[in-house]
């Protein structure tokens, strides 16, 4: 009974964690730019102790990256929303370093400096601010230029820096943003195109996570049924082992 009650358990674990997956993933759903999680499934054997055999081999839920799917580009007409056209990443600066993400919303301080929800953007030459202009461009290439007076003179203020990483470069942390694996920031890719005026839309697909997650509930209701029936037997055991 312990070898059934533990692997129901475990069953049960692993999840509950499938769930908290699937459960960040719809209440991002409609976060600009986010990529959704996916979850792997290993085989982990038990150690075994002693001249004991290693029979039991469980499940464990482990994070296997993120969907590189495109979101939607939706049009917004506002220059300083930016999405990425194919593969690539936005770069901003965060207290534990450059840090990267698909998410264009980029707003101005009273300064001038460009953030991306309150992380300052980072140019190919460090931080981008704007001075003040009439009229405002972002090339496909990420630079960003600025009319600023009335003489027509266009003037380039910085350029956007955007990165394209192999995936096993990149690992995804809890507050949504993307970090280089060893830390150190990524160089500028030139190759990656911007889209001014349009916003990537997440590429959670929400009826596929909920009908995920309905699974989950059910496999979740097996476990602990089974849980009950190893209770349930060992009971019955213990009663024979007592009227023997």
């Amino acid at each position: 009974m312990d070898k059934m009650l533990y692997t129901a358990a475990a069953g049960a674990t692993r999840i509950m964690e499938a769930q908290a997956i699937r459960a960040n993933n719809l209440a991002n759903a409609d976060t600009t730019g986010f990529k959704a999680d996916l979850e792997r499934v290993n085989a982990k054997a038990i150690t075994a102790t002693g001249n004991s055999l290693q029979t039991r081999v469980l499940a464990q839920t482990e994070s296997s990256g993120f969907s590189q799917q495109s979101g939607v580009l939706n049009p917004t007409g506002r220059t300083l929303d930016l999405a990425i056209s194919d593969q690539g990443l936005f770069s901003v600066m965060t207290a534990d370093g450059e840090a990267y993400t698909r998410s264009g919303v980029v707003v101005p301080d009273a300064q001038g400096q460009l953030s991306i929800d309150g992380r300052l953007v980072m140019g190919v030459d460090g931080p981008i601010a704007l001075p003040e202009y009439r009229e405002l461009f972002v090339g496909d290439d990420g630079r960003i230029s600025i009319i600023a007076d009335q003489n027509g003179i266009t003037e380039e203020v910085g350029q956007l820096k955007l990165v394209n990483p192999d995936l096993d470069q990149l690992s995804k942390s809890q507050d949504g943003l993307f970090y280089g694996v060893d830390g150190q920031p990524l160089p500028a890719d030139n190759t990656v195109q911007v889209r001014s005026g349009y916003l990537e839309s997440s590429n959670v697909q929400a009826v596929s996570e909920l009908i995920a997650s309905m699974d989950l509930t059910r496999q979740f209701e097996v476990q602990v049924k089974l849980m009950q029936s190893a209770e349930k037997l060992a009971e019955t055991g213990n009663r024979l082992l007592r009227d023997a």
